[in-house]
């Protein structure tokens, strides 16, 4: 495994070539993690850029780097600490950098030569890494060619001349690991593959408001909206986003609205009607730090309990949070089954974290099935001024449902108090029913809930549970310990035999989580699952696997929680993981 760098400031492209260099890498065979850094500035500031490659599936950024590409002077001083030690630095010759180990690449020379701009730098840092790296330039020139196609020929030969120029001013190379094949790895953001599971899952309108972390999704779905067949709206602001995802799933759409923290405070008015009214809707939200506006570009698993309790009254609702970018795919399209299946608002949760970061995919869309539940499509005739039974009380409190169109469908879809055939009502027994209706469905969510995942051993001294983006980096601490890791992708509601079978599981259960609180700690008590010890973090960032080790270390030994905190890594192995 080799981690690569980029540092630079906000405008200078880090993200750009930092993610060309990620598609050749993969390209050429390897499994590759790209995890960005960045704070809320358009321009100025300092944005990095990490690319973990690797022979085998990654899940999570690593803390020390092999190769550092400084793109300016600063970016060298902001990860110097974290160089292990013979790291490369790559920079441009007009860098001084105080640093033996560094190849200097003459981008203006280079760029002066081949006529091209100062917008094909990134080009040159690209292929002057490739070669430093003794890796091939042509998946960069299939790549140029790929990507400004649309510019025209005269942009493409540009960018080529500057690759070859590039390529060959690197004075020094040094060898590089070897892929495991020669078989292209796909690779895509969280934002991204979330956007094609709900397609595969039978998506077909998509509502949202620009806001960090969620927009990829966004952005995503309205580039292929018409190759996908969705409606995809920008709305004017996320109330009217929410509610145009309720009007989409009455009309039988198989609806999804997204946001994040604060754009989704104010949707919670909507979420109470889709209780009440029983009507399918996923809420996407990607969680950032909080609260208020808070930190808009770091991460933070710190939203559960805003979801847990949206909305006025009590009616059932289902929690979900992937932990990788496959399982992104997976529970992008299981929440819209689980909506239709329930008819109830279904919470997708992810983050900064894995939202934004990139990962290496399989052939995961062969698992995706579509169901639709109790939907009817094709009721009887309905006697003159009699309406279908929209809520019937049914055993398992699902009521069958139906479409505008459907002859004998003919019903209210209605958020007020109201009888089998959605006719209004405040008959205080009519009430009771509707509570126990709700109540009933709520047992049978817990009943077919699907269990954790286990990575390790069934059973034994020591787990760690973890949920949502937290399994990444406990499946890199797996490769270097052995240890046995939970992972709830399904949050709520619970089904208590399985936490009995995971409380008669293990001797000593250790949550970790990327909050100050313990929310899902919280929330495994209230459901039935008392657990005292702890492993959190609250400073913006993910995990990384050599936190969690010397965390895990200190609870086993000390059998007390520990929440990671600078003071712990002074020293320089652990404090590079603080800096940029």
């Amino acid at each position: 495994m080799k981690v690569v760098k980029l540092g630079g400031s906000a405008g200078q492209g880090v993200f750009t070539t930092g993610r060309a260099l990620l598609h050749i890498f993969s390209s050429l065979g390897y499994y590759v993690f790209g995890y960005p850094e960045y704070p809320s500035l358009v321009r100025g500031g300092h944005n990095s850029y990490e690319i973990v490659v690797s022979r085998e599936n990654v899940y999570a950024p690593h803390q020390l780097t092999d190769v550092l590409i400084a793109l300016n002077n600063k970016a060298f001083e902001f990860h110097k600490d974290a160089l292990k030690q013979g790291a490369l630095v790559l920079a441009d010759s007009a860098l001084q950098l105080d640093y033996d180990n560094v190849i200097h690449i003459p981008i203006a020379e280079v760029l002066k030569e081949s006529g091209a701009s100062q917008k094909m730098t990134n080009t040159a840092l690209v292929a002057a890494t490739l070669s430093a790296l003794s890796l091939p330039l042509q998946p960069l020139l299939d790549f140029v060619k790929t990507t400004f196609a649309s510019k025209g020929e005269e942009v493409v030969r540009q960018n080529e001349r500057v690759a070859q120029l590039a390529y060959e001013r690197v004075d020094r190379r040094v060898p590089f690991i070897s892929p495991p094949d020669n078989t292209p790895k796909r690779v895509a953001t969280g934002n991204e593959l979330i956007a094609r599971g709900a397609v595969a899952g039978g998506l077909t309108f998509y509502a949202a408001y620009p806001m960090t972390p969620s927009t990829g999704v966004l952005h995503s779905l309205i580039k292929h909206q018409e190759q996908w067949g969705v409606v995809v709206l920008q709305g004017e602001d996320e109330i009217a986003c929410a509610n145009m995802a309720v009007g989409a799933s009455f009309a039988g759409a198989r609806a999804m609205v997204g946001t994040s923290g604060g754009g989704f405070a104010l949707m919670t008015e909507t979420v109470s009607m889709v209780g009440m009214s029983e009507t399918p809707v996923v809420f996407f939200i990607a969680q950032r730090v909080g609260p208020s506006t808070g930190m808009p570009t770091w991460t933070e698993q710190g939203d559960l309990f805003q979801v847990l309790g949206a909305g006025q009254g009590e009616f059932p609702r289902i929690i979900v949070a992937p932990g990788t970018g496959e399982e992104a795919v997976y529970w992008a399209a299981e929440a819209l089954n689980l909506a239709e299946e329930f008819q109830v608002p279904v919470f997708l949760l992810s983050d900064k974290f894995l939202s934004e970061s990139d990962h290496t995919y399989g052939n995961v869309f062969d698992k995706i099935e579509i169901r639709r539940g109790k939907l009817v499509l094709d009721a009887p005739a309905l006697p003159p001024h009699q309406r279908f039974p929209r809520y019937a009380y049914t055993e398992d409190g699902i009521s069958p449902r139906t479409i505008p169109g459907v002859k004998g469908g003919e019903h209210v879809a209605t958020s007020y108090t109201h009888r089998e055939d959605s006719f209004t009502s405040e008959d205080f027994d009519e009430r009771v029913k509707t509570v126990k209706k709700r109540l009933n469905k709520l047992n049978t969510i817990r009943q077919r809930a699907p269990r954790y995942n286990v990575y390790g051993d069934e059973s034994g001294e020591w787990a760690l549970i973890t949920w949502g983006s937290g399994l990444g980096p406990a499946l890199e601490l797996r490769k270097e310990m052995d240890v046995n890791v939970v992972h709830f992708s399904y949050l709520y509601p619970l089904n208590p035999a399985h936490l009995q079978q995971l409380k008669d599981s293990f001797e000593h259960l250790v949550v970790v989580e990327n909050n100050a609180t313990g929310l899902f700690q919280q929330l495994l008590r209230l459901e039935g699952l008392d657990t005292s010890l702890f492993i959190r973090k609250a400073n913006g960032r993910p995990f990384f696997p050599f936190q969690l080790k010397d965390a895990f270390e200190r609870v086993k030994a000390t059998h007390s929680s520990v929440f990671i905190d600078k003071e712990r890594y002074e020293n320089k192995e652990f404090y590079a993981a603080w800096r940029y």
